[in-house]
């Protein structure tokens, strides 16, 4: 590991481990309570949860993917163990179709039931120590498989959720040309050397990103891999509009 990933890597991975130890990850981020909770009129704590991260993506992007992510901590306990990356293709556009029939329940369900409280424990208090478990183990048992098969990061190109959601808020972010967190090439210093494309978990094409000077994809998730890969510092982290 260089630079960004002894930082990265050890935050995502600790971060997975204290969100399931301490069994909350399915309360802050379970995509079936905030779904009851919209067919009640009842704003819970996932849609809070949801909203601080939709406004922390109009500057940070995609970043919470790869560096805060639970999901994606699995994914790099997983990856120690598999190597290859999982292939881009057609399955990329599975995720699109879980994410619009989530969103269409959750808008379709306050737009019949409105909104009537703000109940941040909604969907928590009642659920007992082992639903919790399997809840947990559920997440595990979904995403190791998913690597396993198909590989590294699989769950997070093909069936994630959340990484629509993610997507959305990062393009509405380029759209209005807000000033974000973003990755930045001097192309010209570019010696074609591929590291930046092996060490790019998301199966994308640095490379052809250095050489034609844009580096926006709605795939990247800001890990740094493809920085701490450039010999030649041709990529870099920063601060701009787009």
């Amino acid at each position: 590991m260089t630079h960004y990933q002894i930082i990265r890597k050890p935050i995502v991975i600790l971060t997975a481990l204290l969100f399931h130890v301490l069994l909350i990850f399915h309360l802050l981020f379970s995509p079936v309570i905030i779904v009851v909770a919209s067919q009640n009129g009842i704003i819970n704590a996932s849609f809070v949860a949801f909203l601080v991260i939709f406004c922390l993506l109009l500057f940070f992007g995609r970043a919470y993917c790869s560096w805060f992510c639970p999901g994606c901590g699995i994914q790099e306990v997983v990856s120690i163990f598999v190597k290859r990356k999982a292939k881009s293709g057609k399955a990329n556009y599975i995720k699109y179709f879980i994410f619009t029939i989530w969103m269409g329940f959750i808008v379709v369900g306050y737009l019949i039931n409105g909104i009537h409280q703000v109940d941040l424990a909604f969907g928590i208090a009642n659920i007992t120590v082992m639903r919790k478990i399997i809840l947990t183990v559920g997440a595990f048992l979904i995403i190791v498989p998913l690597t396993a098969i198909f590989g590294r990061f699989a769950s997070c190109k093909y069936i994630c959720w959340q990484a629509p959601f993610m997507i959305l808020g990062t393009a509405i972010r380029d759209y209005f040309h807000l000033r974000g967190l973003r990755l930045k090439v001097v192309k010209e210093n570019c010696t074609n050397c591929g590291n930046c494309n092996i060490g790019c978990p998301m199966d994308i094409d640095v490379m052809a990103k250095v050489k034609s000077g844009n580096m926006q994809d709605h795939e990247c998730i800001l890990c740094g891999n493809c920085i701490d890969g450039c010999k030649q510092k041709v990529i870099k982290y920063n601060v701009e509009r787009d």
